[in-house]
C-alpha cells in the first residue's frame, strides 16, 4: 500500500480540503453494497469518533488560526495539562476567563434532524461560519493543528511564518509528535498532497516542507498551491498599499514550491477567475466572493484530477504523475484545468485553466496532460476524443481516465443553475505547458523592477529580505522560466510593471 498524508494550512485551503473529504466520505460503501471505486486506506486511517467509537479518520494535518476552527478548536490535552502545571507553581490569585461554546453549525443540526436526501439541506445553503461547519468526516485530534490567532496579521511576511513554523513546531513537537505519528500509521509512506494559501501560510509551508525534506528527501510532494489576489502582470495598476508584498510573498512560494515539491499546481485567487467563468462552469452561478462556493468549484477540480491516485487496481502514485508531467525535467509547475459542470446539451467539451497563467498562446501547446472525465456518456466521450484529437500531444505524453460522475453529497453549496443534481458530469485535466511562463514572467519582472525603486527597501527589509536575497530571487525566478522558453517574454509587455523612483 502506498498511502499519501495530506496537509492543508490557511482557510481557503481547509475550505477545499473540506470538500474534498466530504467527496471521499461519498465513496464509503456500507454492508451489501457494491465495492467502492477507491482504496479508503490510502487516505484515511482507523481513529476515534467523538463518541469513542470505532471510524476512519483522514491521514491529514490541518493548519490553521485558532479562531477559524469553529467547533474543532477545543481545549487539548496539552493545553489542560500547561494550566495545572502553572496552577501548582503559581501562588498568586489566578483569574481564569473563558469564551462561550461555539454552537453547533446549521448544516450539522439538519444532519442530526435526519434532514438528509429530498429536503431543504439539498436546495439551499446553510449558514457556513467556519469550514468546519459543513464536514462530514472525523478528524483525528493530531490532525487539528491550531496556529495562535496573536500572529493573524502578520505571517504574509515572509521570514515571520517561518519563524512562526519553528516556535509551533518546537512547543508542540509537531515534527516529532503527530507528524511522526501518521507516517508510523503508514505501511508504505509515499508522500504528500499539499494544498495551502500563499498569502498566510507561504513562509510558514516553505518552513514545513523544508523540516520535511530534512528527512524524506525521497518522498513525493504534490502541491496545490492557492495564490494572493495581486496580478503581477498588472502591477503598476493594481499596486496598491500592501500588493507590492503580497506579489513578492507569492514569488518566494513559488522559488520556494520550485526546489521542494516534484510538481506545484499554482491556483488563481477567485478574484481573478473572471476571463474563465464562462467555460469553466457552465451550469453554475456561484460567488465569488464566498469562500463556501469557490473552495467547492476548486475542490471538484483538485478530486477528479487527482482520483487516480485514489482508485482501486490504479498503478499510478504522485511520482509516476510528476514524472510524466515533468519528463522534460525543467517544467515543476503545472496547470489544473477542467469544466466542473457540463450542460445536458454539450457538444465538444472545451477545457479552460483554472492555473497561474491568463493564457494567451496557443491552447494546443502543451508539453504533457492527464485528463480525467466523471460521468461521460457515450456521446459525451466521442466528442471528447474529438477535441483530444485537435492537439498534436499523443501517447505516452497524454493519458486519460474515464470514471464515474463525482458525487454531490448535501454538503456541496446550492450554486446550480438548474435543478440540483446528485451527481455531476464533468471533466478535469494536469498539464504542463510553454504559457505556464507568462505569469512567472510577471513575477521575475515584478521583484526585479521592485529591487531597482529605492521606496520598495523598507517593504522588503520589513519582510526580513536583504538586497541578497532579492538578487538570488530573480535569478531563480529568471531560470525557473527559461525552463519553459520565452513565451512569457513575448506575452507580457515590461511597460505593464510600474517603473517606481530611481
Amino acid at each position: 500500500m502506498r498511502e499519501i498524508i495530506y496537509i492543508q494550512a490557511g482557510s481557503f485551503a481547509n475550505y477545499t480540503g473540506t470538500h474534498f473529504w466530504n467527496t471521499q466520505e461519498s465513496y464509503f460503501t456500507y454492508d451489501g453494497e457494491d465495492e467502492p471505486i477507491v482504496n479508503h486506506d490510502l487516505s484515511f486511517e482507523e481513529g476515534r469518533s467523538p463518541q469513542n467509537q470505532p471510524t476512519l479518520c483522514p491521514r491529514l494535518l490541518a493548519f490553521d488560526h485558532k479562531s477559524h476552527f469553529g467547533t474543532l478548536a477545543k481545549t487539548n490535552e496539552a493545553d489542560i495539562a500547561t494550566n495545572a502545571s502553572l496552577d501548582t507553581t503559581w501562588r498568586g490569585a489566578v483569574s481564569r476567563e473563558t469564551q462561550d461554546p461555539i454552537p453547533q453549525s446549521e448544516y450539522h443540526a439538519r444532519l442530526e434532524s435526519n434532514m438528509e436526501e429530498g429536503d431543504d439541506l439539498e436546495h439551499q445553503d446553510p449558514n457556513i461560519r467556519y469550514w468546519s461547519d459543513y464536514s462530514r468526516v472525523y478528524l483525528d485530534q493530531k490532525s487539528i493543528q491550531a496556529i495562535p490567532d496573536a500572529l493573524e496579521s502578520t505571517e504574509a511576511e515572509w521570514s515571520i511564518g517561518q519563524g512562526l513554523f519553528r516556535r509551533y513546531d518546537e512547543e508542540t513537537e509537531l515534527m516529532d509528535g503527530a507528524f511522526r505519528l501518521l507516517v508510523e500509521n503508514c505501511d508504505n509512506f509515499q508522500g504528500l498532497q499539499m494544498m495551502h494559501d500563499t498569502a498566510t501560510f507561504g513562509g510558514f509551508s516553505h518552513a514545513f516542507m523544508t523540516s520535511f525534506r530534512d528527512e524524506f528527501l525521497k518522498a513525493s510532494v504534490l502541491n496545490f498551491s492557492f495564490l494572493s489576489g495581486a496580478d503581477p502582470n498588472h502591477a503598476g495598476i493594481d499596486n496598491v498599499s500592501g500588493c507590492s508584498s503580497l506579489l513578492v510573498n507569492d514569488a518566494l512560494c513559488l522559488q520556494s514550491l520550485y526546489q521542494l515539491s516534484d510538481i506545484t499546481f499554482p491556483i488563481l485567487h477567485p478574484s481573478r477567475w473572471s476571463t474563465l467563468e464562462s467555460t469553466l462552469s457552465q451550469g453554475l452561478a456561484y460567488d465569488r466572493n464566498n469562500l463556501y462556493h469557490t473552495s467547492a468549484v476548486v475542490s471538484s477540480l483538485v478530486e477528479t484530477a487527482t482520483l487516480p491516485l485514489r482508485l482501486k487496481y490504479s498503478q499510478d502514485d504522485i511520482t509516476t504523475i510528476a514524472d510524466h508531467l515533468n519528463w522534460r525535467k525543467s517544467s515543476r509547475f503545472g496547470q489544473l484545468g477542467g469544466i466542473v459542470s457540463l450542460p445536458v446539451s454539450a457538444t465538444t467539451p472545451m477545457f479552460t485553466n483554472l492555473h497561474c497563467n491568463l493564457s494567451t498562446g496557443d491552447d494546443h501547446t502543451v508539453f504533457a496532460r492527464r485528463n480525467v472525465t466523471r460521468g461521460l456518456l457515450h456521446q459525451d466521450l466521442t466528442a471528447f476524443d474529438a477535441w483530444c484529437d485537435m492537439s498534436s500531444l499523443r501517447e505516452p505524453l497524454v493519458s486519460s481516465i474515464h470514471g464515474p460522475a463525482y458525487p454531490v453529497p448535501t454538503s456541496f453549496p446550492s450554486i446550480f443553475r438548474y435543478t440540483r443534481p446528485r451527481s455531476l458530469r464533468m471533466t478535469s485535466s494536469l498539464l504542463t505547458a510553454p504559457s505556464t511562463s507568462i505569469q512567472l514572467t510577471g513575477y521575475a519582472r515584478f521583484v526585479e523592477q521592485t529591487a531597482r525603486t529605492r521606496r520598495s527597501d523598507g517593504a522588503l527589509m520589513s519582510m526580513g529580505l536583504e538586497s541578497d536575497d532579492v538578487k538570488e530571487l530573480v535569478t531563480a525566478l529568471w531560470e525557473i522560466v527559461d525552463g519553459y522558453g520565452h513565451e512569457g517574454e513575448d506575452l507580457v509587455s515590461s511597460d505593464k510593471i510600474d517603473e517606481g523612483d530611481d
